[in-house]
């Protein structure tokens, strides 16, 4: 389970967890290195710092917040939570009249070092939108030849380029475009890759899985003009072995929070 509210710890609590973490960190796989892409200079793979300064970069008037998390586990007896985490940053670029930025940027979850494992730009530009073979032709030259491109929609058609790391298999079907692969703090979604490694979809190592990054572009209703676009990353090679050792983490300190509290339980005189 997981809560959004900051926490405190005793420091002899803080001590327990921190072995338990340590002898994880010792034990988990590194990652392949992450995909060179990047989103108005925010990369996969980034440290906090890191993406503040990118986005700083980007817009020095952005309006930034920071979404923390925690984890709860049970003892046996109560929950206890492990200290706050950030999760994610929200950007909000200024912009006028109906147009609009925003980033959304999520990071790994402890006991693994936190990075960038996935981002999110979405644009909207009805004041003076581009048109879509000039942003086609804008994102071919930045990102290479898309791996896969297709379109879907009525009215308001989206036209959706895939791409994928040349020495890297992806995960997930390719009939209907790049899929991209969810990755997030929490272990759940984990049953995503366990789903597509039972289909023989995903690699036994998780970290051999391709980066993604996707672009999806809607034209105006009966045009051609671009009124919104949403450019998409995931890493799910350092992202779901973080997931991995974040469920790994947790089961190791209910087991040894249940096994603290049975050895200080006092026992009645009989």
């Amino acid at each position: 389970m997981s809560d959004r509210v900051p926490n405190r710890i005793s420091s002899s609590g803080f001590s327990r967890r921190s072995v338990a973490l340590a002898a994880l960190l010792c034990s988990t796989p590194a990652a392949q290195a992450a995909p060179g892409w990047d989103i108005v200079g925010l990369k996969l793979g980034m440290t906090e710092q890191q993406a503040l300064a990118a986005i700083k970069a980007h817009s020095p008037n952005a309006q930034v917040t920071t979404n923390s998390l925690k984890f709860t586990f049970h003892d046996g007896a109560k929950q206890q939570e492990t200290p706050s985490f950030t999760s994610g940053l929200i950007v909000r670029v200024p912009q006028t009249g109906q147009d609009g930025e925003t980033i959304q940027v999520e990071f790994s979850a402890p006991p693994t070092g936190q990075r960038v494992i996935s981002l999110r730009r979405t644009l909207s530009s009805y004041a003076n939108p581009p048109a879509l073979e000039r942003m086609i032709d804008s994102v071919a030259q930045k990102y290479g030849k898309p791996n896969t491109q297709s379109k879907y929609g009525i009215g308001q058609i989206t036209t959706q380029l895939g791409w994928a790391e040349a020495n890297r298999k992806p995960c997930g079907k390719l009939d209907k475009g790049l899929l991209l692969p969810p990755v997030s703090q929490t272990p759940d979604s984990l049953r995503w890759y366990d789903l597509q490694q039972k289909n023989g979809l995903a690699p036994a190592n998780a970290s051999e899985c391709s980066g993604v990054l996707q672009v999806k572009l809607t034209t105006k209703a009966g045009g051609s003009s671009v009124v919104t676009m949403e450019f998409q990353m995931t890493d799910p090679g350092y992202g779901v072995p973080a997931m991995q050792a974040t469920k790994q983490w947790l089961a190791d300190l209910e087991a040894e929070a249940r096994k603290v509290r049975l050895d200080s339980g006092k026992a009645p005189k009989l």
